[in-house]
């Protein structure tokens, strides 16, 4: 499914302007890496742009050069003559698909994905390469060099304040990923008359199945599996809608701690499954008078409860571990009278 003929032609205007600008940087750069902060806007303004086009595939090859844009102004990627012709090339293949966009097929379709994968292959690849041989060999100092054992302070300290951890990026990542889906979601919550609303949930399902890959990618399974499920759904009723943007809202919300946003997930898968999520209310048991039969009434209820905890999977939780100590206070009074 794409976008009407107009929108499509607005978009190969545009989409040129950006190949154009990013074809100028690399050429302007020579053998250097090209300015980052340039290529980033301009790359993420491409894809922006392709992702209204709802043209499946072409916003995944645009989103793999943004990808490397921010590889290189976080200094995580290197730049040299090899990636220099692999985003060359796949500038050039982006401009023959957007002059193909108003004629999008399953073959354009596969094409773009097939560069979009074989591109990110030679990032990855290239990230966890050595040092090139043509680079000069530098002088290899051995460790022990850098903490005498003279009772002097060591010369080397690890950085107590990194750039940026993997729970961070994870963070980052996951958060805009989110962030499509919010405004995908938003689009379908305020479409107009004439906007179809499939076209819409398409590109809202999209945009879960996006995130659930970033998801899967850092491992995080309750991400991906609630996200996928929403993909799955006919998201047809209100409820699922507003559903999917509390789950976008909250991956976004960086003021939540890991442990209070994957709280929040469960909750949230809970929500879409249906199951309810049921509080046991904690009585002291000093406050009540069970003795023998009425306590062991008690002590089923309670057990009851601590099943509940156990499917959930939350026996961790401090209204579990009072539940636990509950039952065993019931245990004792169930042999009084």
């Amino acid at each position: 499914m794409s976008a009407p003929h107009a929108l499509i032609e607005f978009f190969q205007k545009e989409a040129m302007e950006y190949l154009g600008r990013l074809d100028q940087l690399l050429t302007a750069a020579g053998e250097q890496a090209p300015d980052p902060a340039a290529l980033l806007t301009n790359a993420r303004a491409l894809r922006g742009s392709a992702t209204m086009t709802r043209l499946d595939g072409l916003p995944e090859l645009a989103a793999t050069i943004e990808r490397i844009a921010a590889g290189l102004r976080d200094h995580e990627l290197r730049w040299d003559q090899r990636l220099h012709f692999a985003v060359s090339a796949a500038l050039v293949e982006l401009r023959s698909l957007v002059e193909r966009a108003g004629v999008w097929s399953d073959v354009e379709q596969r094409q773009s994905r097939s560069h979009s994968v074989a591109l990110a292959a030679v990032a990855a690849g290239y990230l966890a390469s050595d040092t090139p041989a043509v680079a000069p060999t530098a002088p290899v100092v051995p460790i022990a060099r850098f903490f005498p054992n003279d009772g002097m302070p060591a010369l080397v300290q690890r950085n107590p304040q990194p750039p940026i951890t993997l729970a961070q990026r994870f963070r980052q990542d996951i958060a805009a990923a989110a962030d499509g889906v919010a405004r995908e979601s938003a689009a379908l919550a305020t479409h107009g008359a004439g906007v179809s609303p499939l076209a819409l949930t398409d590109g809202v399902r999209r945009g879960l199945l996006g995130l659930a890959d970033v998801a899967e990618s850092y491992g995080a399974a309750s991400v991906a599996n609630l996200a996928t499920r929403m993909a799955r759904a006919p998201l047809a009723a209100i409820s699922e809608r507003m559903a999917v943007q509390s789950f976008a809202r909250q991956l976004m919300d960086h003021e939540l701690t890991d442990q209070q946003l994957a709280q929040q997930v469960k909750q949230a898968s809970l929500a879409w499954s249906g199951t309810p999520v049921v509080e046991p209310a904690i009585v002291p048991i000093e406050s009540l008078l069970y003795r023998g039969h009425s306590a062991l009434t008690q002590a089923r209820t309670v057990r009851d409860a601590l099943k509940s905890h156990w499917q959930r999977g939350t026996l961790a939780e401090p209204s579990a571990h009072a539940l636990f100590e509950e039952l065993s206070d019931l245990l004792d009074l169930a042999g009084t009278t």
